[in-house]
């Protein structure tokens, strides 16, 4: 498990880390190899322990996800108090998720960690400036 959380504080050691672990998640294997080092020079890692919920349906989107390993939940609710939220689908290994984040729109679902779960978070400034036509 990878300890250095802030992206800033990585040495090139973590960063090979982090691209080793990208390159094993198939939805990364087809990113050309600088985008794949732009995204471990601006990611941060979260590790999620079993039943946390990332975050819930109708916050306002502030990062984008990528699942590492593990699972997590997506539930929907048709209350404001999630009382009756129902898992539609999960989330696994090699999911990206969080493109709220775009259009600076509630989130649509929560997500909860199914099982201990590793994610690389993209913050929303960073995010865009990835797909950023040069």
């Amino acid at each position: 498990m990878l300890h250095i959380d802030r992206p800033s504080e990585r040495s090139g050691e973590d960063v090979d880390i982090i691209l080793t672990r990208l390159r094993e998640v198939k939805a990364f294997q087809r990113f050309p190899p600088p985008l794949l080092l732009q995204i471990c020079s601006c990611a941060f890692y979260e590790y999620l322990e079993k039943g946390i919920t990332l975050f819930r349906q109708g916050d306002i989107g502030t990062s984008w996800y990528a699942v590492l390993s593990g699972s997590l939940d997506v539930k929907v609710s048709e209350t404001a108090n999630h009382q009756d939220a129902v898992t539609i689908c999960t989330l696994g290994i090699g999911t990206a998720f969080g493109e709220s984040i775009l259009d600076n729109t509630p989130r649509h679902a929560t997500i909860v960690s199914r099982e201990s779960s590793e994610l690389l978070r993209i913050e929303q400034r960073e995010f865009k400036s990835l797909w950023e036509a040069d």
